[in-house]
């Protein structure tokens, strides 16, 4: 599925991890399930297509409560896009948000 093997999320110190493969599985919290191949392709593309302008970092380093973030995709060929920022977020991020939130629902909560 568009070559990609692997997407791990992880914020304040909470992770999403979806694994791409024939039988694809998403790990969050203690919880791990089987993901329908059409949910898959939805959310790659939909995730794609939120994240095809983000820089690979946002830094802010005037805050001092600090919130970190990491998206890693792997592909199959094992090279990785990385985006990670501290206190400061793509324009977008929450409709990246919305996205795991809405696919842990449909896969987690049935």
């Amino acid at each position: 599925m568009m070559g990609v093997k692997n997407i791990t999320f992880e914020k304040n110190g909470k992770s999403l991890n979806i694994y791409i493969s024939n039988k694809s599985k998403i790990l969050y919290k203690d919880i791990s399930k089987t993901i329908d191949s059409n949910v898959v392709f939805k959310y790659l593309e939909s995730l794609f297509s939120i994240i095809d302008d983000w820089k690979k970092e946002y830094i802010d380093t005037k805050t001092i409560d600090e919130e970190y973030w990491n998206l890693s995709i792997t592909y199959v060929d094992d090279s990785k896009k990385e985006y990670h920022g501290k206190s400061n977020y793509p324009s977008n991020f929450e409709a990246f948000e919305r996205l795991n939130q809405k696919l842990i629902n449909e896969v987690l909560n049935g």
